[in-house]
C-alpha cells in the first residue's frame, strides 16, 4: 500500500500585534490592531497536536507585531527547539534585554533594519540603532545563532551603506522589495553588486569575492503555499496572510490542514 509522503510544515507564530516601532509601511502581518498575546498554552496544543498527528514541522517562525513584547518568549522558543524544528525570530532588535531571554533556543536571529544611520533609523522606524546593535553583540554570545539582517528596499544609497555594514559587523543582509512599492521604485538588480565587490552565486543570493560575505534577496508577497504554511495568532489560526480563518489556535486539530 502506497503511504501519502505530506511535506514538512511552517509554522508563523504571530505572537502580538502589538509593537514599538511605527514603519510607515508595515502590514502588520494582517493583523487586528489590539494589544492581545497568542497564549503559550495555545502554542502547545497546536505543537502538541501536530506531534500526535505525526506531522514533521521543519520551521517555526516567532513573530508578530514584536515577537519580544511576548512575556513568555522564552518559553515559547524553549518549546518550539523541543520540537525539532529550525527557529527563527523576526524582531526590529531594539528591546535587547527582551531578546536575551530567548536567544539560547533562537537558531536564526532576523533583525529589520531600514537604517544603520542613527538619524535616519529614528526617523524610518522610532528605533536606536544602537539599541539593535546591542542585540547584535548579544547574539555573538551564541555562536551556533545565525544573524540575518533584513532590509526593506526603498533606495540605493542606503541599501548600499546596509550591506557595506552588515558586511563589516559579520552578519548577513537581506534585501526585500516591498509590497504595494510605488512605481520607480528601486529593484534588487539596481544594487551595485559588482562595484561593491559582489557576485551572483544563485538566483537571489550574492557573495562578497574578498570576504565571503552573503547578501540575499527577495520580494514581499502576500502568497504563501497554504498546504505547508500555517498562520497562528491572536485571531485564529489562517492558511494564508489574508486567508480566511480556520479555527482558534486553541481548538486545534489536524483535519484544519485539509480545510
Amino acid at each position: 500500500m502506497k503511504h501519502e509522503v505530506r511535506a514538512p510544515l511552517k509554522l508563523r507564530f504571530l505572537l502580538t500585534s502589538a509593537c514599538t516601532a511605527r514603519c510607515g509601511y508595515c502590514h502588520n502581518e494582517g493583523q487586528a490592531k489590539r494589544n492581545a498575546h497568542v497564549s503559550l498554552q495555545d502554542i502547545c496544543h497546536v505543537l502538541d497536536t501536530l506531534a500526535a498527528g505525526n506531522r514533521q514541522i521543519n520551521e517555526i517562525i516567532l513573530s508578530g507585531g514584536e515577537p519580544t513584547l511576548h512575556p513568555q518568549l522564552a518559553e515559547i522558543a524553549r518549546r518550539g527547539q523541543a520540537s525539532g524544528a529550525l527557529v527563527s525570530i523576526n524582531t526590529h532588535g531594539a528591546h535587547p534585554g527582551l531578546l536575551a531571554r530567548a536567544l539560547p533556543w533562537i537558531d536564526e536571529l532576523k533583525l529589520h533594519i531600514d537604517s544603520f544611520n542613527p538619524r535616519r533609523q529614528k526617523h524610518s522606524m522610532g528605533l536606536s540603532i544602537d539599541k539593535v546593535l546591542e542585540s547584535i553583540e548579544r547574539s555573538r554570545q551564541h555562536p551556533g545563532l545565525r544573524t540575518v539582517v533584513n532590509h526593506p528596499l526603498q533606495s540605493l544609497a542606503e541599501a548600499s551603506e546596509v550591506l557595506v555594514t552588515a558586511r563589516s559587523l559579520g552578519v548577513e543582509c537581506k534585501f526585500i522589495e516591498l509590497l504595494d512599492a510605488a512605481p520607480g521604485s528601486p529593484r534588487i538588480c539596481d544594487i551595485p553588486w559588482r562595484s561593491l565587490g559582489y557576485q551572483a552565486m544563485a538566483p537571489g543570493l550574492w557573495q562578497h569575492r574578498a570576504s565571503g560575505h552573503r547578501a540575499m534577496a527577495r520580494r514581499c508577497t502576500a502568497d504563501h503555499d497554504a498546504n505547508t504554511e500555517l498562520f497562528i495568532g491572536v485571531d485564529g489560526v489562517r492558511a494564508q496572510l489574508q486567508g480566511g480563518r480556520l479555527g482558534a489556535a486553541g481548538s486545534f486539530d489536524i483535519a484544519m490542514l485539509a480545510a
